[in-house]
């Protein structure tokens, strides 16, 4: 798994994202990404440990992405931001992607059919990561307009008293 590049870029993206958010985000941003570091790293170990032909990533990949959802419904409900909504719903679509792929007859999955399991995975995870960088982003943003209009404030209220 590690050896591929996009495998090598999502880890990039996956450390300079959260990276970003426990350095520069709110509470709720910083929470998720840590929630979202170690699923990802569960998943990374449980990948490079396992033996491939059996369905045992499969079932740990299931189990990350079903703890990855409690843990960011109950952030969700906790901190109520936007973009955990996005991301509860970025869960919701690789959880149905399980479900499908646990569902399917095994003698009649075609390659195909697993690549858009795996390519569905890989786009929810990414988008995933989007939303972070989008709402660390968004914060980022909004705490320095923010300051710039206490400065402000504070100039014109000195320049009056003057």
């Amino acid at each position: 798994m590690l050896h591929s590049f996009y495998s090598q870029v999502a880890i990039v993206a996956l450390v300079v994202i959260c990276g970003l958010a426990l350095w520069k985000g709110a509470p709720a941003e910083r929470a998720g990404a840590s929630l979202i570091l170690i699923t990802w790293i569960i998943t990374l170990v449980a990948s490079v440990t396992t033996v491939r032909g059996n369905n045992l990533p499969a079932v740990v990949y299931l189990v990350s992405d079903a703890i990855l959802a409690a843990g960011l419904l109950i952030l969700a409900i906790r901190y109520s931001s936007w973009w955990l909504g996005a991301a509860m719903a970025l869960q919701a679509v690789g959880l149905s992607l399980h479900a499908a792929y646990f569902a399917a007859d095994k003698s009649e999955v075609s390659i195909v059919q697993q690549q858009l399991y795996v390519l569905g995975k890989n786009l929810a995870s990414v988008a995933m990561l989007l939303v972070l960088l989008a709402a660390v982003l968004a914060g980022v943003l909004q705490r320095r307009r923010s300051a710039s209009a206490r400065v402000r404030a504070a100039g014109v209220s000195a320049r009056a008293a003057g």
